[in-house]
């Protein structure tokens, strides 16, 4: 795998444990983050488009691609090698859909666990780019 970099909402504890699951599934360190609440992570979503405030979309960066909204869970996965390839399959869903279904987790992930706080692990902190 070519380095990849995750600007993620550093605020939500889903999205955070999807790190720490593609984190441990990197053991050579490749996978660098960055938070949308940092400096480096608004930077890359105002080049992408986006307006880091509304937190729409997480960002993934694998060499030259970009890849956001289903696309990224499943290129994140697949980067995970194995069995986890398998999530592109998901690509296979109509455009719509697919941002449907995104948008519905997206807009409702703070919901999961209100009560937890998604500190980073030593291990994220470690690849934190900002």
């Amino acid at each position: 795998m070519t380095e990849a970099l995750y600007v993620y909402d550093g605020d939500c504890l889903l999205c955070s444990r999807f790190v720490r699951f593609l984190i441990k599934r990197d053991p050579a360190g490749r996978l660098k983050l960055a938070t949308a609440q940092s400096e480096a992570g608004r930077t890359i979503y105002l080049a992408e488009g986006f307006d880091p405030d509304l937190m729409e979309t997480a960002i993934l960066r694998i060499g030259q691609r970009t890849w956001t909204h289903l696309d990224l869970f499943t290129e994140g996965l697949a980067m995970c090698g194995g069995v986890w390839k398998l999530a592109r399959v998901l690509h296979i869903l109509p455009r719509g859909l697919a941002d449907w279904l995104y948008r519905r987790i997206a807009n409702n992930r703070k919901r999961f666990n209100r009560s937890a706080c998604p500190m980073p692990t030593p291990e994220m902190r470690a690849r934190l780019i900002d």
